[in-house]
């Protein structure tokens, strides 16, 4: 699945600071994408609103880099005695097309009964 972050970074541009905060200016548009499901870990799972922070963004090669970054999510269940909060680190690769920042964000959507058959 891709997600994208319009802006006017050129291509070749290498400047990684430069690019993080493009990132950061325009998390928001891609929060949802860059937490994805958390119902794999619980039905129970839900994201902390705010918490998310880029670690860093390292160049790979030409127009081509990773995000790090780390977000927190809740799981309350009062019936198991559980309020617990985890912090996940994931990455991403993304790269630089022409008016755009594209991120290569993995689809962890969970399947429905009936995909699973």
């Amino acid at each position: 699945m891709l997600s994208r972050i319009e802006c006017n970074i050129v291509a070749g541009e290498t400047d990684c600071a430069k690019i993080a905060e493009v990132v950061q200016r325009n998390i928001l548009k891609i929060t949802d994408l860059l937490v994805g499901d958390l119902r794999w870990y619980s039905q129970n799972a839900r994201f902390v609103p705010g918490s998310l922070k880029i670690i860093s963004v390292e160049y790979r090669d030409l127009n081509s880099f990773k995000l790090l970054y780390d977000f927190d999510w809740n799981l309350f269940s009062p019936c198991q005695d559980l309020n617990e909060t985890v912090t996940q680190s994931e990455q991403v690769n993304f790269h630089i097309r022409p008016g755009a920042l594209e991120f290569d964000v993995i689809d962890n959507q969970q399947p429905s009964p009936g995909d699973e058959l």
